[in-house]
Formats: structure tokens, C-alpha cells, sequence
């Protein structure tokens, strides 16, 4: 098995399912990838920061009457770097 050709930074799961989900639609909003992933403010803060500094998210922020809205999209970078790491995934498996 070759283990080694996976991301471990990006297969941890609080990583992995909130790609996973950005990998299905065009971009997201705080509520919904907190519906989708199960995971707190905190968290997703830090896991969007983290995806954000390396290239793999991007972040808009806008402004609806008095209240702003986070919104969260891969990059192509993202998308390219998920489908590498769903493909290593499969091969891995399959052997």
C-alpha cells in the first residue's frame, strides 16, 4: 500500500469532507458547509484559513443589508489537488 502518496494534511477528515463538499458545488456558504460537514465555527474557520493559505480555496466575503456573508469555492488548484487525492484514494484501495 502506498501511503505515502497521500496527503495526510488533506485526508484528515475535517479537511477532507469540507473539499468533498466544495468539490460538489460552485462556491458555499458558512451555514451550509456547517450543515454539510457537522462542524463548528471554530473549526471551519481554521480549515477554510488553512485551505485559503495554500491555494486550494477561495474566499468573498458580501455584503447584504446589514449583514455579511462568507462565501468559499475551490481554486482550480483545489479542484485539481481533490481529484489527485480521490484518484490516489482509489488506487489504493483497489490494490
Amino acid at each position: 500500500m502506498a501511503h505515502t502518496e497521500l496527503d495526510a494534511h488533506l485526508v484528515a477528515p475535517k479537511r477532507f469532507v469540507t473539499m468533498a463538499h466544495l468539490s460538489q458545488v460552485e462556491q458555499a456558504d458558512y451555514p451550509s458547509l456547517q450543515e454539510t460537514t457537522g462542524l463548528s465555527t471554530p473549526d471551519l474557520s481554521k480549515i477554510i484559513r488553512d485551505l485559503e493559505e495554500r491555494g486550494l480555496v477561495e474566499v468573498s466575503k458580501e455584503r447584504r443589508s446589514r449583514y455579511g456573508t462568507t462565501r468559499v469555492r475551490l481554486t482550480p488548484e483545489g479542484q485539481k489537488t481533490f481529484r489527485a487525492l480521490l484518484s490516489t484514494i482509489n488506487r489504493i484501495a483497489g490494490q
